[in-house]
Parts: structure tokens; C-alpha cells; sequence
């Protein structure tokens, strides 16, 4: 499982941390073996990393300050722009999650219509552009710009939603508690 993933995204660095878990994530398809995978490990070069228990906890708080309607979600993994992939257990079947993407940058959120295994396997290795705005991130380092750390990622100076264009120029690297905590005020005050 995640073979094709990561021989396109290879792990950064040695080790898992402790996983996320609970009770309700022993049926869901995909997830003990992505967390057996990855907690707390970074892939393809800083492209994208899969939560310990301690960032998805983390995470879950970034995600609820920004969209408070979804109460009921397992944030998995995130990339390099702080965008977080989530298990929305909301009024669905517990072993069939929905998959989102919470996007702060856009104030969107996306159905992402597919599983764990076939995200990671199948969409983001044939789509890493939609999935992880690989193009962008090209870009990024070819610019000589530093690589996110666990607890940061690279953010828009002006968001999407606030007309922010989605270019080289627009983004920087920061805290990214910070970044999420100031997308929520911007989109409380843009609505």
C-alpha cells in the first residue's frame, strides 16, 4: 500500500512519531497503514507531511478556528501550504468518512471523493498539481526559498479570497498557527 506514493514522494529523514488515534479510525480503509507510514514524517522534499497524533490535534484546532461547522473531522495530513487533508465523520457511516481538503488560503473547503489509499496512490501521484500545487512548489524552491518545518508552512500574503493572486510573489513562509489564526479574522471580516 502507498507503493506509488512513495516512489513519486519519497520520506524525508528517518522515524514516525506516535500516531493519531481513536476509536473511531479502526474501520476506516487506508488509515493504520498511512499512520504506520508516515505520523509525524515529511515527504517529496517538504511537499507534503502526515500528522502525528500530537499535529493532528494541532491541526484540528487551525481547522475549527477557520471553519467551525465541521466538528467532527480527523485532520490526516497537510501540505507544504498549510492546507490540511481531514475525515469528516459528520452524519456518514464511520468506516466511510468523507476525505476533505481545508484550504485557508481560499476559505474553501473541498470534497476530495475518494479514500485514503486512492488519494495518496492514485490522485495525488497522477494530479500533484490540484492536490499539492506541485507546479507552485517547483517554483518555490527553484527560488531558493527555504523548506517548511513541521510546525510552519508557506502562506499568502494577501489571500485568494481577499483577491490574492496565486504566484511566487504572494507567498511567504511563517508559523503557520499564525497563518490560519489570521485567515479566520480575515474571513470573519470579509463575510
Amino acid at each position: 500500500m502507498f507503493e506509488r506514493f512513495l516512489s513519486s514522494f519519497p520520506a524525508d529523514g528517518r522515524g514516525a512519531l506516535e500516531p493519531y488515534w481513536e476509536a473511531k479510525l479502526e474501520g476506516v480503509a487506508g488509515y493504520r497503514e498511512l499512520a504506520r507510514m508516515g505520523s509525524g514524517r515529511s515527504f517529496g522534499s517538504g511537499i507534503m507531511r502526515v500528522h502525528s497524533s500530537e499535529e493532528a490535534l494541532r491541526a484540528r484546532g487551525l481547522v475549527l478556528h477557520v471553519f467551525p461547522g465541521y466538528v467532527d473531522i480527523v485532520p490526516i495530513a497537510k501540505d507544504w501550504l498549510g492546507r490540511q487533508f481531514a475525515l469528516d465523520f459528520a452524519g456518514v457511516d464511520p468506516q466511510s468518512p468523507r476525505l476533505l481538503l481545508f484550504e485557508p488560503g481560499s476559505a474553501e473547503v473541498f470534497d476530495v471523493e475518494c479514500g485514503i489509499e486512492q488519494l495518496f496512490d492514485m490522485e495525488i501521484v497522477d494530479d500533484p498539481v490540484t492536490f499539492l500545487a506541485s507546479d507552485l512548489f517547483s517554483e518555490w524552491l527553484d527560488g531558493g526559498y527555504s523548506v517548511p518545518q513541521g510546525w510552519q508552512c508557506v502562506g499568502f500574503k494577501v489571500p485568494l479570497f481577499l483577491g490574492g493572486a496565486g504566484s511566487l510573489e504572494n507567498l511567504e513562509v511563517g508559523d503557520e498557527e499564525v497563518y490560519w489564526s489570521i485567515m479566520g479574522q480575515l474571513k470573519s471580516g470579509s463575510a
